[in-house]
């Protein structure tokens, strides 16, 4: 196995720096992993990039070479973000500070990302209403199963509805738990998120709709939301499928906006929030 595990021993040593739990930080060690995430990003001259969390420009190292248009590094640690300024002089655009505060975006085609598993949620969610044509991304094994859960299952949530309603999900690769340090409790698994060209405001609606559904998950849809179509006003939130819901939010849209207009969005804030 090809690791940067003495690498990256190594630089922290010189950098004085430890990895920082709050920060989430699990540093990527594997060639290998490295590689393929960059395969599956398939990027082009054309490419602006968007690296969230680059963490010590490992991963960075090969976007460079994979010569984008432009690339962008976005880390929080002050240390590691002075450090990446140094190392890619010239050759891509270093921004210190937290990567959700740059969603949702439009500067960028691709995005790239080995984020921390505790933010997971929170960066598929915003990722729903930003605009780009490709994200790759290394997530917990049992999240992408969330993503990935299909209607009636335990792991199906709102989360599942969304993201496979906006996107094209492919898993790409697995990642074992020894090739990062420190080595964390749980596998992960490379994914692609490629947007199905559903609009800004469609998501918007869909999102109310699957809200206002799983606040309410096992009680059947119609006696929750105004369904005409009685072959899916019969069935329980938990077993529609992501098209179902689609087709429901485009059914029933403006009934839905103006119910919103009235009232509080009791889920501002919360990662359920768009």
């Amino acid at each position: 196995m090809m690791d940067l595990r003495e690498d990256a021993l190594a630089l922290m040593d010189y950098l004085g720096i430890r990895p920082k739990k709050r920060l989430g930080q699990n540093f990527l060690i594997s060639k290998e992993a490295i590689k393929k995430i960059c395969d599956t990003a398939d990027i082009s001259s054309e490419d602006v990039v968007i690296e969230m969390g680059a963490g010590l420009g490992f991963l960075s190292e090969e976007l460079v070479r994979r010569n984008p248009r432009k690339l962008i590094l976005v880390e929080v640690d002050r240390k590691i973000c002075s450090y990446l300024e140094r190392k890619f002089e010239g050759k891509a655009e270093v921004l210190c500070m937290d990567m959700m505060s740059l969603l949702p975006s439009k500067e960028f085609s691709k995005i790239v990302s080995v984020p921390p598993y505790n933010i997971s949620s929170r960066l598929v969610s915003s990722l729903l209403k930003s605009d780009f044509r490709k994200a790759v991304l290394v997530l917990q094994k049992e999240f992408v199963g969330k993503l990935k859960a299909r209607p009636g299952t335990r792991k199906y949530t709102w989360i599942s509805v969304l993201s496979q309603a906006v996107f094209h999900i492919e898993i790409a690769g697995y990642i074992s738990r020894f090739n990062f340090i420190p080595t964390p409790k749980v596998d992960s698994l490379i994914i692609s998120l490629v947007p199905k060209g559903i609009s800004r405001d469609i998501i918007e609606t869909l999102f109310r709709v699957v809200m206002t559904a799983f606040s309410k998950r096992r009680r059947k849809i119609g006696k929750i939301l105004p369904i005409k179509d009685r072959r899916i006003a019969e069935k329980r939130s938990i077993n529609l499928s992501p098209d179902e819901f689609l087709e429901i939010a485009l059914s029933i849209g403006d009934k839905i906006e103006r119910s919103y207009s009235n009232k509080k969005d009791v889920y501002r804030g919360s990662s359920w929030h768009l």
